[in-house]
C-alpha cells in the first residue's frame, strides 16, 4: 500500500467560473406514464441480515443535450474485416458529432433503477449510516456486490444500516427501461447530467429516514419543504457516505460540490475527472480510443452461458474477480426477446460509446474540484499496478488527488488497474469501511434537527 506526495508544480483551472447547472427537479406527475414502469426484480442478496430491493426514480427533468437522429446501422453479420472497419468509423463519427451538439434546456422523461439494501433489524445499528454508490462507465449497479458482501462481513458493515446503489439513466436496467420500454432514442452525454440525476435523487427521492419497511416499486417525491432544507441542512436522521468509481466518481463530487450538506463524506475510486485542454493519452482508460473499443465489441450471444463463457476467454475478464464477472453476467446482460435463450448488453455498445466521449465535459468538476467544502473528508483509491496507463496522462493521478488538499487522503491498490471495483473488490470494501468507521467515530449517533 502507498500514496502520492503532493505534486511539485499543480497546474491551475483552465477558467475561474461557470453558470449554475441547470435547475434539479423532477418531471412533473403528469408526465409520468401510465401505467407506471415495472423495476426488475432482484436477485437474491446473500447476505440474509439484508433485504435487497430495486426500485425506481424519475431523472431529471430538463437535459443538457438533444436526442439523437438514428445512427448508422451495425455491419450486417457477413460483412468482411474491412466493410465492418468502415461502418464502425461511420458510427464513431456519429457520436463524435453527437457529442458536439449544443447544449441547452430539453425537457425528457427518463428514470434511473435504484437498489436499496437495508438492514432487516432497525436496531441493530440505528446509526443513519448510508451508503450511495455509482457506478463506472459501461457496468450495471450490481457490479458493487461483491465489495459490499466483503465490507457488511467486516467490523466497519455493522454501523451500516442502509445502502442506495444508484443506475444511471443509460446503464443496465435503467438503459433497458428507457430504450426498449419507453422508446426513448439515443442521446449525447454531457455527464452534469449525470450528477444532477444524483442530487434529484438525494433531493428529492431519498426517504426521509431508514426503516426496514417495505418501499414503493416508484419512489414517491418528498415533500418539497423538505428537499429545500436538504440543500443548507443535509439529512436531519441520516449521514450519506458516498462511494463513486470512474464516470460515477465524477458525479458524485460534482453532485457534491453542488450541494455539499448533502454529503458526510467521498470515497472516489480513480474518478474520470480530467482537466481541460491537453489532448487525453489514446491509452488512457477514458480515452478516444475507448470510443471506438465500445462501438465494436461483440453486443450479442446465443445464451447467456454462451456470453459467460466468451467473457471467461478473454484476458480482459480474466483480471476480474470471479463473482463480480457472475454480477455482470447476470445484470449486464438482457434477453432479446421473450420467446429467445439469446441475451444481449444491457447498455447497447452506441451508449457506451457516447458516454466515453462526454468525457471532456468532466473538466467543469475538475477545475472546480479545489472548492469542494473542506468539512466532507476526501479518500482517493487509485491503481498501483505496475504500467497500467494513467488517467489525464502521466502525472495525472498525483495531480488529481491533491487538487483538494485539505481533508484529502488518497491509496494506491498494487493488485489493480483502473477497474479497482471489478479486479480487487475486497480492497474497496476495506477502504469503504475505513470511510464509514471514521464517520461513525466523528459525528456519533444522529440527531434530528428541528
Amino acid at each position: 500500500m502507498s500514496t502520492y506526495s503532493p505534486p511539485v508544480y499543480p497546474r491551475s483551472a483552465t477558467r475561474d467560473s461557470y453558470p449554475p447547472l441547470l435547475p434539479i427537479y423532477p418531471p412533473p406527475v403528469s408526465a409520468y406514464p401510465n401505467p407506471f414502469p415495472t423495476p426488475p426484480q432482484p436477485l437474491p442478496f446473500p447476505n440474509p441480515r439484508y433485504a435487497v430491493s430495486t426500485h425506481l426514480v424519475p431523472a431529471a427533468h430538463l437535459r443538457c443535450t438533444p436526442l439523437a437522429p438514428p445512427p448508422p446501422g451495425p455491419a450486417p453479420a457477413s460483412a468482411s474485416k474491412e466493410e465492418r472497419r468502415a461502418r464502425n468509423a461511420e458510427r464513431g463519427a456519429w457520436v463524435e458529432q453527437q457529442a458536439q451538439a449544443p447544449r441547452g434546456r430539453h425537457e425528457r422523461v427518463l428514470w434511473s433503477a435504484v437498489n436499496r439494501y437495508v438492514h432487516r433489524d432497525p436496531g441493530a445499528s440505528a446509526t443513519g449510516t448510508t451508503l450511495f454508490l455509482a457506478h463506472a462507465n459501461g457496468f450495471p449497479k450490481e457490479t458493487w456486490e461483491p465489495a459490499l458482501l466483503d465490507l457488511l462481513t467486516s467490523p466497519a458493515g455493522g454501523a451500516v444500516d442502509e445502502i442506495w446503489a444508484w443506475e444511471a439513466t443509460h446503464h443496465g436496467a435503467s438503459c433497458v427501461l428507457n430504450l426498449n420500454v419507453l422508446n426513448t432514442p439515443l442521446s449525447a452525454c454531457d455527464w452534469s447530467d449525470d450528477a444532477r440525476d444524483v442530487l434529484n435523487f438525494l433531493l428529492h427521492f431519498l426517504p426521509s429516514s431508514v426503516a426496514p419497511d417495505a418501499l414503493p416499486a416508484v419512489l414517491p417525491r418528498v415533500a418539497p419543504e423538505e428537499s429545500a432544507l436538504r440543500k443548507v441542512r443535509g439529512f436531519p436522521e441520516r449521514r450519506l457516505l458516498a462511494a463513486g468509481h470512474s464516470f460515477g466518481g465524477c458525479s458524485c463530487t460534482w453532485a457534491a460540490l453542488t450541494h455539499p450538506r448533502l454529503f458526510t463524506a467521498l470515497t472516489l475510486v480513480d474518478p474520470v475527472l480530467v482537466r481541460f485542454g491537453p489532448a487525453i493519452n489514446p491509452k488512457d482508460p477514458n480515452g478516444p480510443a475507448l470510443i471506438g473499443g465500445a462501438i465494436s465489441r461483440r453486443d450479442s450471444w446465443a445464451s447467456r452461458e454462451e456470453a459467460a463463457a466468451s467473457f471467461a476467454a478473454s484476458p480482459f475478464f480474466a483480471a476480474w474477480d470471479p463473482r463480480v464477472l457472475a454480477a455482470y453476467v447476470a445484470h449486464g446482460l438482457t434477453p432479446v426477446s421473450a420467446s429467445s435463450s439469446a441475451v444481449r448488453l444491457a447498455m447497447p455498445p452506441l451508449q457506451e460509446a457516447l458516454v466515453f466521449a462526454g468525457t471532456p465535459t468532466s473538466g467543469r468538476a475538475w477545475d472546480m474540484l479545489p472548492g469542494l467544502d473542506a468539512r466532507i473528508p476526501l479518500r482517493w483509491v487509485v491503481p498501483g499496478k505496475a504500467g497500467e496507463p494513467e488517467i489525464g496522462g502521466p502525472g495525472g493521478t498525483q495531480e488529481r488527488v491533491w487538487r483538494r488538499p485539505a481533508n484529502a487522503s488518497n491509496v494506491r491498490i498494487a493488485e489493480a488497474g483502473h477497474l479497482i471495483v471489478q479486479q480487487a473488490p475486497h480492497e474497496i470494501a476495506r477502504e469503504v469501511g475505513r470511510m464509514v468507521e471514521a464517520s461513525v467515530a466523528d459525528w456519533g449517533p444522529p440527531t434530528a434537527k428541528l
